[in-house]
């Protein structure tokens, strides 16, 4: 399974990207399409449509499937358990993103994506002036520039939304788009318990070993199978986030590799996950 990553992030990293560029930039000299930028009535640089949203999203699964790997390649923790739940949820918002196929519909979605990103930001606007009432200087004219810019954006976002014709829609919440924009394989159960934000739902001390002669820091258990378990889980979600980018990315190559890999990599993540039931039948399983 970690050759299997590896040669996917080979496949798709920087390295491959470099490459994808130059031909893109060939085809444009020739004469051909290229992909689109963002739309020029927008000028934050918050991603607003489908073209500028799908790399960011990409870039993000991107980090998230490395962090998971190195962090699953000695010993599992919540943490790097943590990064398949990041992953996860990228994969499932772009799949949601790009599920219509009338550009109308995707644009929609774009500016829903787009408004749930400002309400993040009014969030943090709110914290930043909570902060600022216990006398930290500067926090309070920080939190009115956020809110000023959330502001700012939102209604530019109306404009952009009336001027184009579309409707108002939601993101869906994270549940829903974990049960219903997974790709095949990947188990929304697992990634809705185990990658919870909440530190509650996978305790640490599930992952450590016994205390040692008085030492105070704990060593993490190996524990294979869980290990393998979630790294499967990475490999068929980001596996899933490259095929769905890629026809925004003009990437065909990807469906290349994808496909090659695929008879390596899925009955092993088959194996994994059956191994893995197996335990959590016998009871509760660090890493559920």
């Amino acid at each position: 399974l970690r050759a299997v990553a590896g040669s996917l992030i080979d496949a798709t990293g920087a390295a491959g990207r470099a490459s994808a560029a130059g031909r893109a930039g060939a085809a444009g000299r020739a004469g051909a399409a290229v992909p689109a930028t963002g739309d020029d009535r927008w000028r934050f640089n918050l991603p607003a449509v489908v073209n500028t949203q799908v790399p960011a999203m990409l870039t993000e699964a991107s980090d998230a499937f490395r962090l998971a790997v190195g962090g699953l390649d000695d010993h599992a923790s919540p943490a790097g358990i943590g990064a398949v739940g990041r992953l996860a949820d990228t994969v499932a918002r772009t799949r949601w993103l790009l599920e219509p196929s009338e550009p109308a519909q995707r644009r929609e979605r774009g500016y829903a994506l787009a408004g749930a990103a400002i309400d993040r930001l009014r969030s943090i606007s709110g914290h930043a002036e909570e902060v600022g009432d216990t006398g930290r200087d500067g926090l309070a004219d920080l939190a009115s520039e956020i809110a000023d810019r959330a502001a700012t954006m939102d209604a530019r976002l109306a404009e952009l939304r009336q001027a184009d014709g579309l409707r108002a829609v939601k993101v869906p919440k994270r549940r829903t788009l974990l049960q219903g924009y997974l790709p095949a394989g990947a188990e929304p159960f697992a990634l809705l318990t185990a990658t919870d934000p909440g530190p509650v739902t996978t305790p640490s001390a599930l992952f450590y070993c016994e205390l040692d002669g008085g030492d105070p820091l704990r060593d993490y258990q190996r524990l294979q199978l869980t290990r393998a378990y979630w790294l499967a889980q990475a490999i068929i979600l980001y596996a899933a986030m490259c095929e769905a980018a890629a026809p925004v990315l003009g990437r065909g190559d990807w469906a290349e590799s994808i496909s090659a890999a695929g008879p390596r990599f899925r009955p092993l993540c088959d194996e994994a996950g059956r191994r893995y039931r197996q335990r959590l039948r016998r009871g509760l399983h660090p890493g559920l």
